[in-house]
C-alpha cells in the first residue's frame, strides 16, 4: 500500500446539540512527530508516534492482521549413536521450516518513520513489507487516536507501488467496543465503527475524502479491505485492484476537531 504523510483536520466547536467548523483546517505532518513511545532499538521504530498541534492531540499506532507459526520437522541433523538412520524416532535433532500464515486476529505492530518523502509505514521489516499492504492476506491499519472529535477531510499518501487504494473506518460506539485486539476487521462494523469510504487509486496528491463528514475521536485508516467491501455498500465507494503497497505520508490533509464549549 503506501506511506501516510499528512493529515488534515477541522476544529468543530459543539454548543448544545449543534456543531460548527472552524474555517481553517489543522495539517498535521506524519513524518515530524513531537514525540515517540516505546522506541525499538533501530530508532526507526516506535510503539506509537504522538503529534501536537494547534491545542489538539493525536497518537498513531499500526495495526495488522496477526500471523500464526508453524514449525515442522524437515530433514534429520544429527542421528542417535549406533541407530539405524531410515527410522526417523531414531532422529536426535531435526532440521526446521517455519511457515507463516495470516490470522485474522488484529494486533498491534510497530511503526516507522521513512523520510519525509516516503511516509509512515507499520511492521519491522525489508522494504517493501514495512508499508501499509493488503498483501497475501493481510491487512494493514494505522489508529488515529484524538484528545477531541475531529472530522477527517483528506489524506496525503508518501511512496506508493502497485496502487493506492484505501479504506478508512471511523469509532462512533461505546467505550467497550473501542478496542479492537484480537478481532477481525470485518467484526468492526456494526460494533462501534462505520465506514467513511472506500477511495480508489488515491495517489500522491492529497485526497479529499469523508464526504459523509462523520466526526469521530478514533480513525482507522489502511490499505483497501475486501472483507469490509463486502459489507459496506455506499455511493462512495469504487471496487479497488488488489494489492496495495503504500507508505502513509498520511499528511490528514484536512481534519476538523470537534471541541466542546467550556460553560
Amino acid at each position: 500500500m503506501l506511506p501516510i504523510q499528512k493529515i488534515a483536520l477541522t476544529l468543530i466547536a459543539c454548543m448544545g446539540f449543534a456543531a460548527s467548523a472552524f474555517a481553517a483546517p489543522i495539517n498535521i505532518n506524519l513524518t515530524n512527530p513531537t514525540s515517540r513511545t516505546g522506541i525499538d532499538s533501530n530508532s526507526t521504530y516506535a510503539s506509537a508516534y504522538n503529534y501536537s498541534a494547534s491545542g489538539l492531540n493525536m497518537t498513531l499506532t499500526g495495526w495488522t492482521y496477526g500471523v500464526k507459526e508453524i514449525t515442522t520437522n524437515t530433514t534429520c541433523k544429527t542421528w542417535k549413536p549406533g541407530l539405524p538412520k531410515n527410522n526417523p524416532t531414531n532422529c536426535k535433532t531435526w532440521n526446521t521450516q517455519t511457515t507463516k500464515s495470516p490470522d485474522n486476529k488484529a494486533k498491534q505492530t510497530l511503526v516507522g518513520n521513512f523520510g519525509s518523502s516516503n511516509g509512515l509505514g507499520v511492521e519491522k521489516a525489508s522494504s517493501p513489507n514495512h508499508a501499509i499492504d493488503n498483501e497475501g492476506g493481510y491487512f494493514d491499519m494505522v489508529l488515529l487516536s484524538f484528545s477531541s472529535l475531529v472530522t477527517l477531510e483528506g489524506i496525503d499518501l508518501g511512496w506508493i507501488s502497485n496502487d493506492s487504494d484505501v479504506s478508512i473506518l471511523a469509532f462512533n460506539g461505546n467505550a467497550g467496543q473501542l478496542s479492537f485486539a484480537g478481532k477481525s476487521w470485518e467484526s468492526l462494523l456494526g460494533n462501534g465503527w462505520v465506514s467513511a469510504g472506500n477511495y480508489y487509486n488515491v495517489g500522491s496528491n492529497p485526497k479529499a475524502v469523508n464526504p459523509l463528514n462523520i466526526a469521530s475521536q478514533y480513525w482507522l485508516i489502511g490499505a483497501y479491505n475486501p472483507l469490509l467491501d463486502t459489507i459496506v455498500k455506499d455511493k462512495y465507494v469504487k471496487v479497488p485492484e488488489p494489492s496495495a503497497l503504500m507508505l502513509l505520508g498520511l499528511g490528514l490533509l484536512s481534519l476538523v476537531a470537534v471541541r466542546r464549549r467550556k460553560i
